[in-house]
This record gives C-alpha cells, structure tokens and sequence, in this order.
C-alpha cells in the first residue's frame, strides 16, 4: 500500500484495479490466461529464433566450409597468377585469399566412378581458420606438394568409392582431350589418398591437391589460376563484398556461394520467418484477450468510473486507470516470458533428455545448437509491451467517454 501512495493516482488506482479483483473475477480470469497465453507466446518464440539462429550459424560453418564464399576471376575462368591480391585482402570482413585451380570431374575407386569437385591449392597459402584443413589436420595439407599426386578427400567420398586413406583413386578431366590411336581420351591420373576431412557429417563432394598437380591434370595455361577463393568473416555480407570488388576492379568476375547453397539457404530463412509468425499469432491471440477482458472490466465499473469523474477525476486520468491495468497482463507476461525463455534455451538440451525427445543429439550431434541474439530478444519485447498498451487504447476511452450522469441515473 506504501507503495501504492508514492505512485501517481490513476496509476494507482489501475494496479488496485488488476490486483484487487474480487468484484470482477471472470474478467481477471480470462486477464490471467491472457498473460499465460502472452508467457508462452513470447517464451516459444525466443526458443524457436534461437534455435533456428543456431541451425543456421552451424549450417552456415558446415556448409560453406567446403564450399568458396567467394572466387574473383574473369568471364574466362582464368586470371593471372601475380594478380594483386592486396586488391582483395584489403576489403572489410576478407578473413584470407588463395589461389586456386578447380576442375569438375570424376573419381574412380572401388566401388564405381561419382562426380566430384577437385581444387589445386597452395597449401602454403591456404589459411588455417578453414574447417577442412582443420579437420583433416596440416600433416595431410604439408603433404600436397608439387609432383606429389597425392589428395585430401571427404569422409563420404571415400565410403562411396570403398577407398581408405593410403589407397589410390583415378582421377578424370574432361578439361583436356587427349589424342590417341583409340580415339579422344579425357585427361586422367592416379591419385594417393593422403588424409580426409570430415564437415559435420555435411556432405561433401571437394577433393584437394596441389596446385600445380592438378595444372598438370587439366593443363592449365601456366601463370593463370581458375580464380583467388576468397574467406569471409560472414559469408552472408557477400552482396557488399561483390559490391565492393566491383568499384575496385571492374575487370574481374565474382563468384560466390549463392550460386550453389543460395535456394537452400534462402529456405532456411523462409522457414524461420513462417514458425516466428505462427508463434507471433499466438502472442497476438492472448493480446486480444487482454481487449475483451479489459472491455468486460470497464462494463463492471461504469460507477465507480462516474464517481471518479463526479469527483474530479479528468477523462485523461480515467484512460491511464484503465491502459495501466490492461497493460499489466502484457508487461508481466512479457518479462515472465522473457525468462522462461532464456532459461528453456539454456537447459534446452537437459529437458529435452528429461522428455527423451532429443532426436538432434540422437542423430549423432553434441547438443542442438543454439544462438541467442540480443537484438531479436529486445525486438519480440518492444514488440509485444508495445501491443499490449495498445490495446488498451479503446476501452480506456470508452471508459473515459462514460458520462456521470448516464452512469448514474439508476444507481
């Protein structure tokens, strides 16, 4: 109650109204469930945004690790080897530039011949923040030296082709056609096996060598590379680097992910943006909940809001009574949200295990992956406080437009 008095009088008066409720205790029935319904809502959305923000950044490591976030080359498919890669490395959120030769082809092991795509690097230059060199370790990388005909192959590849680290695999380039007595014969050469990499149990179809093993395979012209393979901080500002690149040289080309992951990646998206506006829809149920109990509160004080008013009480003051009691299911069901939320997000994994719905760490994986953003978590907040005074907007004024004397006249 001391509490109370320090507050201004139709503030007051509108926490009195929402906590003391014994004459109206079907309106603060439904007021109730209206502030679980908005606990929930706002609880599952933080869960689901995390999680699919979660997914998302593993898939993005996964995914586009064996895959080059971008390639700066020319309309041929060729560019110089000496090209100024400063040029590249100087734009902001370039992590690392190598060059590289790439060839599609096909590989023949044991078990038959599938497609694959082989990359010639320079090991020397290829950066250690990469997942595959981290995976396959740099003893494998070190060994892809020049004349070597050795490769690193993903772990997938190797099981489809029943090849096993040490084992050789053929190799085919339709790139280069050679000529002999039995007609047209693609470029082709042994390989060794001298390591594997493994992204997550994403699959992965790249297989690498040195650079200058593979020119020799696809004959290359000497001094020119297939492109310089590019290393963003995200992979997901590639617009601004392309943008970026383009000012600088108008000469080059730029290749990059979009063009292999771009659908996959943009249906991730479109699958986060529907399940928030599902879980969105259910706040927004709870919130026009919160309309008609608030509308069934005004109808139960239509005198005491004309005693109010014969006393003195302003028509704006009437609207603060009423936005502030109808806003305290939003507000509190908001932040009781917010922290049954985080906390869900934070023993995701343990609860789960306790239901024996873990189908994530089941299927192999070390616990489902989880990224709480900040800016999301104050937008769903701002978002969901904001529509909850809203709300209360036209029975407030209903309430303040009540006349004394109608109000009255037969009391």
């Amino acid at each position: 109650m001391s509490l109370l008095k320090m507050l201004p009088l139709s503030v007051a008066i509108g926490l009195r109204y929402a906590f003391a409720s014994s004459n109206h205790r079907f309106a603060t029935f439904i007021a109730l469930l209206s502030m679980i319904g908005i606990m929930l809502g706002v609880a599952a959305l933080i869960v689901v945004v995390s999680v699919m923000n979660g997914l998302e950044g593993e898939l993005k490591d996964r995914l586009l690790s064996s895959v080059p976030h971008a390639v700066v080359t020319t309309d041929r498919d060729m560019i110089s080897h000496d090209y100024d890669v400063e040029k590249i490395a100087g734009i902001n959120g370039v992590l690392a530039v190598a060059p590289q030769i790439t060839d599609d082809v096909m590989v023949q092991g044991k078990n038959g011949i599938y497609g694959a795509t082989l990359f010639g690097i320079d090991p020397k230059s290829y950066p250690g923040i990469d997942l595959v060199r981290a995976s396959a370790g740099s003893d494998a990388f070190n060994s892809l030296v020049p004349r070597s005909f050795e490769v690193i192959s993903g772990w997938d590849t190797l099981e489809l082709l029943k090849t096993n680290i040490s084992d050789e695999m053929r190799i085919i380039s339709a790139s280069y056609v050679k000529f002999t007595p039995f007609g047209r014969v693609p470029s082709q050469r042994l390989f060794t096996v001298s390591g594997a990499y493994s992204v997550g149990g994403m699959p992965s179809k790249m297989i690498l060598a040195n650079i200058e093993d593979v020119r020799k395979l696809t004959h290359m012209q000497k001094g020119y590379v297939s492109g310089f393979r590019v290393w963003l901080d995200d992979p997901f500002e590639i617009g601004s680097f392309t943008e970026e690149m383009r000012k600088i040289d108008p000469s080059v080309t730029v290749k990059d992910w979009r063009i292999e992951l771009g659908e996959f990646f943009q249906s991730v998206a479109m699958e986060r943006i529907m399940m928030g506006l599902m879980l969105a829809l259910i706040i927004m149920v709870a919130i026009f909940n919160m309309l008609s109990s608030l509308a069934m509160v005004v109808s139960s004080k239509v005198a005491e809001i004309a005693v109010m008013r014969t006393m003195g009480l302003s028509q704006s003051s009437v609207m603060k009574i009423f936005i502030t009691e109808g806003a305290v299911s939003g507000i509190v069901g908001s932040f009781l949200g917010l922290g049954l939320g985080l906390i869900t997000v934070k023993y995701l994994d343990k609860i789960l295990n306790v239901l024996g719905i873990n189908l994530y760490i089941s299927a192999g994986g070390s616990g489902i992956p989880v990224q709480v953003v900040t800016m999301q978590i104050v937008m769903i907040m701002i978002i969901t406080v904001t529509l909850s005074f809203a709300i209360t907007i036209y029975p407030s004024i209903r309430a303040a437009r009540q006349s004394p004397v109608e109000s009255l006249r037969y009391e």
